[in-house]
């Protein structure tokens, strides 16, 4: 079906087709002179102080049927620093916002975060959690429908950024079903 092909660009049978078309795409915005070629720089020492390590970030709006998973599958996670989970939930009204608050009341861990503006997509959802009192030193996403594939993935993703010199790293996933098959 679609949702099938909707990653295909991903697999790797894909790549040489991928990179042919990342090289036009640069060739084109270099011939308009509008190519910004990469400066990396030392990542400088934060002058603040953070609540925690890594905060997991799930941006949420009406996903009653997966956030719980999702919210526990974050906070499994086993990391030789302190961590927490922010869900900003964006309205939603099909039951996700009493699901959430449930789980943060068992949850020390978990913040459950609802905006005060209604007019924000993911990207103003995530700056919810970026600049509140809670996050931490390290952002991490999770979307509200996936699953670390361990408990060991917060410690490698945040391993990778303390040891780099950038500012973003990006794991792999495995698509599956609502029966968790590939």
């Amino acid at each position: 079906g679609d949702e099938d092909r909707h990653f295909a660009y991903l697999e790797p049978k894909h790549q040489s087709h991928q990179k042919e078309l990342e090289g036009i795409a640069t060739g084109h915005l270099g011939r308009l002179k509008a190519f910004l070629k990469p400066e990396f720089s030392e990542i400088p020492t934060p002058r603040q102080t953070f609540p925690v390590e890594a905060s997991v970030v799930i941006p949420v709006r009406n996903r009653v049927h997966t956030i719980a998973e999702a919210v526990s599958s974050a906070l499994s996670q086993k990391t030789e620093f302190p961590f927490n989970v922010l869900v900003i939930d964006n309205h939603s009204a099909d039951g996700t916002t009493a699901r959430l608050e449930e789980m943060a009341q068992q949850q020390p861990k978990l913040r459950h975060l609802v905006p005060v503006r209604c007019d924000l997509s993911i990207g103003g959802c995530w700056n919810e959690a970026l600049y509140s009192e809670y996050c931490g030193r390290f952002a991490v996403q999770l979307d509200s429908d996936d699953l670390y594939s361990s408990p060991d993935t917060l410690q490698l993703l945040v391993d990778l950024l303390r040891r780099g010199r950038f500012a973003m790293v990006i794991g792999s996933y495995t698509l599956v079903n609502a029966q968790l098959e590939e």
